[in-house]
């Protein structure tokens, strides 16, 4: 009986762990939005593309916006795409609430090892428009040079 009640507490304290962790990845997801929503100076180069693609669905179009052809080394990288998202819809993101590993180098590909050739972020709006992009990412392997840009791709 012991035993268990040990491991019922070993249960909700793991549970708690995870719960925390999750609130923390969606207040990093609700300042990143909140910042790409009152940004108003955008970031004209950056060392890789950013295409925007259009697909009609029904009433609504299919966004993706596509990232790739790096001209440095990209690992780590998390982003968001809005394209005025209200609050009931979740903006597309890679790397911010969910625990997903990319990472672009140039001229290389592996994808056991989370290396790709491009990324993609979709999501769906009632009309055409440029979309806003957050990017951020780290020079290194070991995490200690970060980059963040700010995006706004246009149609």
């Amino acid at each position: 009986m012991k035993k268990i009640g040990i491991m019922i507490i070993i249960l909700f304290l793991c549970v708690a762990c995870h719960s925390s962790s999750s609130q923390e990845q969606f207040k990093e997801y609700y300042q990143i939005k909140e910042q790409l929503m009152s940004c108003e100076n955008f970031d004209e180069s950056y060392p890789f593309q950013v295409r925007l693609v259009f697909n009609q669905i029904d009433d609504k179009y299919r966004y993706d916006v596509i990232i790739d052809q790096p001209e440095i080394d990209m690992y780590y990288i998390e982003a968001m795409a809005y394209a005025h998202e209200n609050d009931d819809e979740m903006c597309p993101v890679l790397g911010i609430v969910d625990d997903s590993v990319s990472h672009l180098k140039v001229g290389y590909v592996d994808k056991t090892e989370h290396f790709y050739k491009g990324v993609q972020l979709s999501g769906q709006c009632l009309e055409k428009q440029d979309v806003r992009l957050y990017i951020s990412y780290y020079l290194d392997e070991a995490q200690k040079q970060k980059v963040e840009k700010y995006i706004e791709v246009k149609i």
